[in-house]
């Protein structure tokens, strides 16, 4: 019984760490992250898939944050967990596992693993491919590698039950990967197949909605419209004021029970009707892109898409400038498409590390870009609740810039 409770709160606790390392509140994160593994050390023998879980959550907190070298221990001790672990019990952990190691900053044995997962999953007595799928489609469509993840994810679809969970996420990625991979008319043939099926996602759920309007705006992006589909501008937008209707409401009752539990720190900003990173795209319908397919146009999805591409093509060639821009790019893109502020900073933090070994290289010609990095860094960390990281990146931009006058 204690074995079991102890398991219970572990797995709670990994959750909201998550949760709140998405919403930038990364004390709190990683103090949940560090509880669950403490819960799980005593159960790491028996259970290695799920200590590997555990460590991977603390990294992929500890990592966002900017704390890299204790994400690095947590990473390597994760390893050498996993590889401890088989059979169908480990299954979902250790694909948890693949996916959170991408957020750990460590993108290429996310990929490995995941497609090694999936393997293992074929090969069980009742093959269990769904999730594995998901997770491994998902990686490939991150990486910018938008044709390959085609293949699993229709797999994924046609794996996953009618109106479920699965099959709504499968669906989503499956549009996104046609349409980066420009087949054009098949993303037309699965809108037509499955928008009915997302708007349904979106009722009554913040996040469905959220989904749906990314995916109305991705068809609206490429221009994928005809008399089956639903006028894309007029919908988009009337997703848009009932998303706002929705949060105003979850804020109205977060905000009731911070007064009446004496925890007003809790609530978040209230939702406005503009873009920020609190409250998603802006109400504004994006104009129709232009023959050039130039990055500063079209939804924030697209650019975030595009943005990874560049980084995972200048990777290679180890060119720190092109790096640099090519993150804080990405930086951007992930601000303004609403919801993934951690993830917004992560990229950021990335760009200054590349805008830093550019500048050893040429400090004169890196200079202006890094002071870029670093007010861009400084305004993202001052939203997030970092003051000192701010404090700290906006004072060094002062610096340079003066000493480059």
């Amino acid at each position: 019984m204690e074995q079991a409770r102890r398991r219970r709160v572990a797995r709670r606790k990994e959750v909201s760490a998550l949760q709140w390392s998405r919403a930038g509140r990364h004390p709190w994160a990683i103090d949940l992250a560090n509880e669950a593994v403490a819960l799980r050390r005593p159960l790491a023998e028996q259970e290695p898939a799920a200590m590997a879980r555990a460590l991977a959550v603390r990294a992929a907190c500890l990592y966002v944050r900017g704390r890299t070298a204790e994400a690095a221990r947590d990473v390597d001790e994760c390893l050498a967990y996993r590889d401890r672990a088989s059979g169908a019990a480990s299954l979902d952990d250790l694909t948890a596992v693949a996916s959170l190691l991408d957020r750990a900053g460590r993108a290429e044995e996310a990929l490995g693993f995941a497609e090694r997962v999936l393997a293992d999953a074929r090969t069980l007595p009742r093959p269990r491919t769904l999730e594995p799928m998901l997770v491994y489609g998902g990686l490939l469509l991150r990486r910018g590698r938008a044709e390959e993840a085609i293949a699993p994810l229709r797999e994924a679809y046609a794996a996953a039950s009618s109106w479920s969970r699965g099959r709504v996420r499968a669906s989503a990625m499956l549009l996104e990967a046609l349409a980066h991979a420009g087949h054009h008319e098949e993303l037309e043939e699965q809108a037509y197949r499955d928008l009915s099926m997302l708007a349904g996602n979106a009722w009554g759920s913040i996040r469905g909605r959220v989904l749906y309007i990314h995916l109305l705006e991705l068809l609206e992006h490429h221009q994928v419209g005809s008399g089956r589909l639903p006028p894309l501008a007029a919908t988009i937008a009337r997703q848009r004021r009932k998303l706002l209707r929705q949060r105003r409401r979850r804020w109205l009752l977060v905000a009731a029970v911070g007064v009446l539990t004496g925890r007003p720190r809790e609530v978040p900003d209230r939702p406005r009707a503009t873009g920020s990173p609190d409250t998603g795209r802006s109400r504004e319908v994006p104009e129709r892109p232009r023959a050039t397919g130039s990055p500063d146009i079209g939804p924030a999805a697209f650019r975030v898409a595009r943005a990874e591409a560049d980084i995972e093509r200048y990777r290679e060639s180890g060119d720190a400038r092109a790096l640099s821009k090519a993150w804080g790019a990405l930086a951007e893109a992930r601000w303004q498409a609403g919801g993934q502020r951690s993830a917004a900073l992560e990229a950021q933090r990335n760009g200054l590390a590349e805008a830093r070994r550019w500048a050893a290289e040429d400090p004169d010609g890196a200079r202006p870009a890094l002071v870029v990095h670093l007010r861009r860094f400084a305004d993202f960390a001052a939203v997030i609740g970092l003051r000192t990281d701010a404090q700290l990146a906006r004072a060094e931009a002062e610096d340079l810039d003066r000493a480059g006058r």
